[in-house]
Formats: C-alpha cells, sequence, structure tokens
C-alpha cells in the first residue's frame, strides 16, 4: 500500500497516529452524521478503545462557532478530534479552544493551514490527494488507525463503506486510495466484487451485507434519524455485528425520507425550483422535518439529474436549521443550510477544469453574507448562512461566476 502513496501524505499519517497512540487523555471525537463520518468515528472508537481509551462522541451535522463553543466548554488538557469535517473551520476552532486541548483533524475536504504545537492537521487536500473521489475519510482514518496499531487493518471493511456511502464508487468502482482500502479488505476475506449492470458492488463478508446497502443504512440512521440519534444504532449495531437491526430501522426512516422527497419533487415541477443564468435553486424551509439538514444534500444528491433541472447549471438548495443538537442541547443559530450539487455534464466540466467548482464557490459567496463554510467538494458543497440571506447568497454565487473570481 505504502509505495503507491506520496511521502509527505505517509509522513503526516504516521506523525498523527505516533501523536494520537500514546494519547492518555479523554478523548472526544466530532463526527458528521452520514455514513462516511459514521464509519469514520468507528474507525477512530474501536482503534482507540484497544488502547484502553474512553471515548465520548459528538455527531453534528454542521460546524458553526457556537456548536465549537459547545464542544469545548469545560474541557481542558483534552483530545478533541474533528474527522469528516472541520477541515475549513480549524482556525475558528483553534481560536476558540485558545490552546486548551489537544485539537486533531482528520479531514478530506479542503482545509485552511493551522500552525500550533496543540493543532495535529491531516487533511487529504492539502496533501495533494482529492478528497472528491480518491480518499474518503474513512479510508483517511483507517489509514491513521493502522499508524497507531498495525492489528487495525481489520476495519478495512468499514472504510470500504464509508467510501461508498460518500458516492466514491460513482464512476463505477472505488478509485485511488479508496481502493487500497479495498483490496485490504479483499485480502484479509472482509469483501467480495460482484459486478452488475456493469458497476463493482461490494459484499461485507463479517457484516453479510452489500456495502451499499450498509452505507444507505447508516446514512438513512444519521440524516432522517438525526434528531433521535440514529447514528449511535449505526455505530452501537456495528460494534455488535448485527447490523441487520441498523439496516430494519433504516427502512423506516427511509419511507419517511421517500415521503418527503416526492412532495418536494413534485413542487420543483410545478414550479417552486427558480432558475438563473448559472444556478438553479430552491428552498425546503421546514418540510424535511424531523429529518436532519444534511437530508437537503441528500435531495440534492439524488434528484440533480432528474428532467426537470438543467443539465448545465449547479443545484442549489436551502433548508432551516433546527436549533437543537441531539448531543450538545439547544443552541440558537438563527441559520439556513445551503447544499450544492452539480448534475453529471456540469460536473465533468468542473473536474476538468471548464468551470469552477463548489470548493471556490460556495466559500466565497458564503463569505459575501458572512456565513461558514466547511465540508466543499469541487462537485459538493454546504455551508452555513444567517436566515433571510437566501437570495443574497444566490446573487453573490452568480456574481462569482460572472466576474472569474473563482478562475
Amino acid at each position: 500500500m505504502q509505495e503507491l502513496m506520496n511521502g509527505d501524505f505517509l509522513k503526516a499519517v504516521k506523525f498523527t497516529a505516533e501523536k494520537l497512540k500514546d494519547v492518555t487523555r479523554e478523548v472526544y471525537i466530532v463526527h458528521h452524521n452520514d455514513a462516511d463520518g459514521i464509519c469514520s468515528a468507528l474507525i477512530l472508537t474501536i482503534a482507540l478503545m484497544r488502547k484502553g481509551r474512553d471515548v465520548k462522541r459528538y455527531c453534528i451535522e454542521k460546524v458553526h462557532p457556537k456548536i465549537i463553543e459547545r464542544i469545548h466548554e469545560g474541557k481542558e488538557d483534552d483530545v478533541i478530534i474533528y474527522t469528516d469535517l472541520g477541515g475549513l473551520a480549524l482556525d475558528t476552532i483553534a481560536k476558540i479552544d485558545g490552546g486548551r486541548n489537544y485539537i486533531f483533524l482528520i479531514d478530506h475536504h479542503p482545509a485552511v493551514k493551522v500552525e500550533s504545537e496543540k493543532v495535529v492537521e491531516l487533511d487529504s487536500e492539502l496533501l495533494g490527494i482529492s478528497g472528491d473521489l480518491f480518499i474518503s475519510a474513512s479510508s483517511l482514518t483507517y489509514m491513521v488507525a493502522r499508524g497507531i496499531d498495525e492489528k487495525n487493518k481489520d476495519l478495512a471493511y468499514l472504510a470500504v463503506i464509508g467510501s461508498v456511502g460518500d458516492y466514491h464508487d460513482r464512476y463505477g468502482g472505488v478509485l485511488g486510495i479508496d481502493r487500497l482500502s479495498l483490496e485490504e479488505a479483499i485480502r484479509l476475506g472482509q469483501a467480495k466484487i460482484k459486478i452488475e449492470k456493469m458497476r463493482e458492488r461490494y459484499y461485507i463478508v463479517p457484516l453479510k451485507n452489500y456495502a451499499s446497502d450498509v452505507a444507505k443504512a447508516f446514512t438513512n440512521l444519521g440524516v432522517v434519524g438525526y434528531l433521535e440519534k440514529g447514528y449511535n444504532i449505526a455505530i452501537e449495531c456495528t460494534l455488535s455485528g448485527n447490523v441487520d437491526d441498523a439496516i430494519e430501522k433504516s427502512q423506516e426512516y427511509e419511507k419517511l425520507k421517500e415521503r418527503k422527497f416526492k412532495e418536494m419533487i413534485e413542487r420543483l415541477k410545478n414550479g417552486e425550483l427558480k432558475k438563473e443564468r448559472y444556478v438553479q435553486w430552491f428552498h425546503a424551509k421546514d418540510d424535511f422535518y424531523p429529518m436532519g439538514v444534511k437530508a437537503i444534500g441528500e435531495f440534492c444528491q439524488v434528484t440533480k439529474d432528474m428532467s426537470f433541472f438543467d443539465d448545465d447549471k449547479y443545484v442549489i438548495g436551502f433548508q432551516n436549521v433546527y436549533d437543537y443538537i441531539p448531543d450538545l442541547g439547544e443552541i440558537k443559530l438563527n441559520a439556513v443550510k445551503v447544499s450544492g450539487r452539480t448534475p453529471i455534464p456540469l460536473e465533468r466540466k468542473i473536474l476538468n477544469g471548464v468551470m469552477p467548482g463548489f470548493d471556490c464557490l460556495i466559500p466565497e459567496a458564503s463569505k459575501a453574507v458572512n456565513g461558514f463554510p466547511d465540508a466543499t467538494h469541487k462537485v459538493a458543497a454546504a455551508t452555513l448562512i444567517e436566515k433571510g440571506k437566501e437570495e443574497e447568497f444566490i446573487r453573490a454565487f452568480e456574481r462569482i461566476i460572472e466576474t472569474s473570481q473563482c478562475g
């Protein structure tokens, strides 16, 4: 595996693993609520528990200064690990923490560079490996886990599930470092490849289910069941080795999601989809409740290539953010979640450098309305902005493209 990776990347992985290996302080894992975030949290939890560490997890949908303040409140000389989110917010995280704790970032989204003795930053994008397609947060945490102890190589199947959950198999199969995680899982007898309709599917032997089915269940539990802490069901069932219970519970959430999504699709077809020169957008408001705000991204992902969307325009969806976070309690945010996706023809133009990507557009448009971007890829991204600034955000987004501000 190592001979196929660049030296700086491997050094950064080793450095992060060495720092975590001998941790004796309280450990807190802050993770995203989709399949990739859940698998990343699982990998870190298992690796650190095997070292005798007590681990507490906070599952959040987006990073925001008020959420960061609540997480770090009352903590001193502890270890706080952000995984599958936090890259663009790392400077804010470090500033709010004020050097009181040891902060780790393990992420595959674009990030800001932070220099501090109490911050360990492992971000694939900063090290030249695209998190859009070639490495998931799960594959990255898997590499760190193996660096902590080689026996953690048996967690490879979780990296495969996380990669599939982040749609890294969308071109027929997983690629890059995700592929190496898959090959390790196959070598260990944990995964088998099956070809269906010119695409690969991965059967996960320890869980007796396909990775795509487990990933879908995890995302449903984490997103649709967010307010009920469904992500904990995914984690607990995996730790017990029985994901059938998680899949069964997720099917209840799937029915809710299908109903909510079907209603929204009909509304968009009937005139609620607004089309500008470069952007097509809509506002779900509170209509996806009680699903978490990751639902707006999931909706954009599954509908972006439907016939009522223009295939040459960016897709932007808005959803009101709840003032309640299950693991943290009530936090008044007065915010709206913004999610962006691209139809396949536009995605190809972005990846070929013909059109600008969300990794620039979303942060720049957020800046124009004092928003708080994080977890941005070229073809999928999100941010939080203040309620009431949605149309201003769209105007800024259009202006940035028009003026070639993002190249």
